[in-house]
């Protein structure tokens, strides 16, 4: 299914503050007649994933999401340079406002994806004559996008409000549905997402393309949703379930897994599909962590706007693991010809510029546009969620050891002993750690951090004048401008 996104029927919720969640359906079929057969599913489950692709529109979503919110406000990632920079300095300085455009984006982006979902749930509902499997299958893939949405928005904001438009609702109805419901509390939100992806999992099977959801999928997101809330037992459970039935495998050659020669790979578990040069589907990483003057191809660009990882994360990793591999830490720029270090300079001092060249440059790319593909889970994930969580419920033991020893030796790193760790805090703190050399440039190191406590104590330690309410990020002031019963997170 490379690139699901382009179809006949395009069902997509547009609004802004002024027309939260109104509607603007473009099609030349009625639904009810349309959808008699599977590509007539298919054909209207295509407006949900493409409101959910996250590299939709330039890919500058994903940036925002992965790399800016993801990633800027912790020890891997800054930048600096270009017109970028004004916008990311708050984020990395931890001075940001419920007026920065980041999380308007992120809010509308992501209900916009809701809205498409309840569309698919609405006419599912007044099909008749159509076999019920694959109606659940249709509404499976839609309450997994759903699902999925409200994690992110979870992850950003905390509880945000729950749409449910009810049959035969009318625009106005809708609208009026965007402007007043408040938001839900964490007991209503947390049944929610598990609701939908649990309804997911009971009706989506194994196995297919990673960018469309099935069950595997399903559980993985639950998983994720389990151990960002600390609720271990499911999250091992959740995680075993992938491990043992989803039928996925590592990928053996760890640095060409984020290379278009590796998306064949049977790792990820959820995906976005990129394809170099299409302005739809595009991974622009690449162009953001070139140092200047580096030697690139003539069809590559090289952004002023420059992504810098940080000496100290950097050498976090191990000489023989070759996860390092896809860092440069030094170069010889076009310009000068002399040998330009990254890492630190020649009395010893940190420069915090390594890059991060993880998404292998694409040799077909044209200009800022990559064809690698985006991961959004994979399955290393699910064994680290797995320790995690084992260790969380009985402390260090030899499971969660083999688990971390899956991730580490696939990569060369020494593999770790049950008695390397005396307590729960110190394989916590390993696994933690990890995370971080194991996910760095996939946008999961502020979540990792927050659920383990120390991403304000990070930042202070950075020098950033980081506040305990900074765990989460505030609601966009124009969404508490057009919503009177939004109440913002506290601190803000």
């Amino acid at each position: 299914m490379k690139k699901y996104i382009i179809s006949l029927l395009t069902i997509v919720a547009l609004f802004s503050c002024e027309d939260f969640l109104e509607e603007e359906v473009y099609t030349e079929f009625d639904p009810e007649v349309f959808l008699q057969d599977q590509s007539g599913i298919d054909a209207l489950l295509t407006g949900v994933y493409g409101s959910f692709q996250l590299t939709w529109g330039t890919g500058f979503i994903a940036r925002e999401h992965f790399y800016i919110l993801g990633e800027m406000p912790t020890d891997i990632l800054w930048e600096t340079g270009g017109g970028l920079n004004r916008l990311v300095v708050p984020v990395i300085g931890f001075t940001w406002t419920p007026s920065d455009s980041y999380f308007n984006a992120m809010y509308n982006k992501f209900y916009g994806s809701i809205a498409a979902a309840n569309n698919v749930l609405l006419v599912a509902d007044g099909v008749e004559g159509l076999d019920e499997t694959a109606l659940n299958k249709a509404r499976a893939e839609a309450r997994f996008v759903r699902g999925t949405s409200y994690y992110f928005l979870h992850n950003l904001f905390g509880p945000t409000p729950i749409i449910e438009i009810p049959p035969g609702a009318s625009l106005d109805e809708i609208e009026a549905l965007g402007k007043e419901t408040p938001r839900a509390s964490e007991e209503e939100y947390r049944a929610q997402v598990e609701e939908d992806l649990t309804f997911a999992i009971d009706n989506l099977d194994f196995g297919g393309v990673s960018s469309r959801a099935n069950k595997g999928s399903a559980y993985a997101m639950l998983a994720k949703f389990y151990l960002n809330n600390k609720e271990w037992a499911k999250a091992a459970t959740a995680a075993q379930e992938v491990i043992t039935n989803g039928g996925y495998e590592l990928w053996a050659d760890y640095t060409s897994l984020f290379a278009v020669e590796g998306e064949s790979n049977n790792e990820f578990i959820f995906r976005f599909e990129c394809i170099a040069g299409n302005s739809s589907q595009q991974n622009i990483y690449m162009p953001h962590a070139f140092p200047p003057n580096y030697p690139i191809q003539s069809n590559w660009a090289n952004f002023g706007a420059q992504f810098r990882t940080y000496t100290a994360f950097y050498e976090t990793f191990e000489a023989v693991d070759v996860r390092s591999n896809l860092f440069i830490t030094e170069y010889t720029p076009t310009t000068t010809g002399e040998l330009t270090q990254l890492s630190r300079d020649a009395e010893g001092n940190a420069l915090d510029d390594v890059r991060s060249f993880k998404f292998v440059p694409d040799p077909n790319a044209t200009g800022i546009s990559n064809g690698n593909d985006q991961p959004l889970i994979r399955l290393t994930d699910m064994h680290l969620t797995r320790a995690e969580a084992l260790n969380e419920i009985d402390g260090p033991n030899q499971e969660s050891i083999d688990l971390i020893n899956v991730v580490r030796n696939r990569v060369s790193a020494t593999p770790v002993i049950l008695g390397d760790f005396t307590s729960k805090e110190d394989l916590r703190d390993f696994i933690l750690a990890e995370r971080g050399r194991e996910f760095y440039s996939e946008g999961l190191r502020r979540e990792d951090l927050i659920r383990h406590d120390k991403f304000i104590q990070q930042a202070l330690d950075r020098g950033v004048a980081a506040q305990p309410h900074q765990i989460l990020y505030p609601l966009p002031q124009a969404q508490i401008d057009n919503n009177p019963n939004l109440e913002q997170n506290p601190g803000y």
